[in-house]
């Protein structure tokens, strides 16, 4: 009898365990596939957001802070554009991308014309991207939202350059509430972008010519942000790096080239938190 009582109680608990999982996933799911409809970048003449910024150089672990304000500019037939700082340049990582180009907004979308500068210093290459979008209230979590691959040729310092890029953007899932410097924001929308880069060039050496990779397919820039139903961006966390082949620096150095131009590493990340805003109802 104590065995077929042990055996009942072990299927009991079991079913139990099984339903509380079945009822976790399924939660899981649903607020993953929480979906949500509204203005979630108010674009109206004159409304302005205000930001800190900190950007923390983690190489020489120095710490910078400033200060952001972000501005509608103006209205054409096509969207809006922003400004930073009355015309001066952005601090942060995303106000400097919002203010790049034009924005057109709808109940469930946010999409740019914009440039993305190579976060490389020596190589002068802006990536643009059209018609992009910037976030989907109503795309899954993970969901592809924008695409753009490339490749460009450069000269530098007499080397011919190949880059390789892939910018894209991708819904991280939508929040019913974040909090935000102590200020607390309901329905909120989130989304990434990130730049992947590959850079090669051609170099003789020891009287043999080769193609070999300065820097390997990595991503060099991931930013995200955060958009809050009626107030616009809330927050952006953006991570910039990349190391160079160190087997293709030693090559370079033999051939001549003057590494001083190109840094061999980076690692900065960039945050901006809304202080304070002012939007039109």
């Amino acid at each position: 009898m104590k065995i077929i009582k042990y055996f009942t109680l072990s299927i009991v608990s079991f079913a139990f365990l099984f339903s509380c999982s079945s009822d976790d996933v399924t939660s899981s799911e649903t607020q993953q596939q929480l979906m949500f409809s509204g203005n979630f970048f108010p674009l109206t003449i004159a409304d302005s957001w205000n930001y800190d910024v900190i950007n923390t150089d983690n190489t020489t672990n120095e710490v910078t802070t400033s200060e952001d304000v972000l501005m509608v500019e103006s209205e054409s037939a096509t969207g809006f554009t922003l400004s930073a700082n009355q015309g001066g340049i952005a601090n942060g990582a995303m106000s400097g991308i919002l203010t790049t180009g034009e924005l057109t907004r709808t109940n469930t979308t946010l999409a740019a014309n914009l440039n993305i500068s190579l976060p490389l210093d020596g190589f002068d290459f802006d990536i643009e991207l059209e018609n992009a979008l910037l976030y989907n209230t109503q795309a899954s979590n993970g969901e592809e939202l924008s695409l753009n691959t490339g490749v460009v040729t450069q000269d530098f310092e007499g080397y011919p350059i190949t880059i390789n890029y892939t910018l894209k953007s991708e819904q991280l899932g939508n929040l019913t509430s974040l909090e935000v410097e102590g200020a607390t924001y309901n329905n909120v929308t989130s989304a990434n972008i990130s730049l992947e880069l590959s850079v090669s060039t051609t170099v003789s050496a020891f009287g043999f010519t080769q193609t070999v990779s300065i820097l390997d397919a990595q991503d060099v820039l991931s930013i995200d942000s955060f958009y809050a139903e009626n107030v616009g961006l809330i927050k952006a966390e953006a991570d910039t790096s990349y190391a160079l082949n160190p087997v293709t620096l030693g090559l370079l150095q033999q051939a001549g080239f003057d590494l001083s131009l190109l840094p061999t590493s980076m690692s900065v990340q960039n945050t901006q938190f809304l202080t304070s805003y002012n939007i039109t109802e």
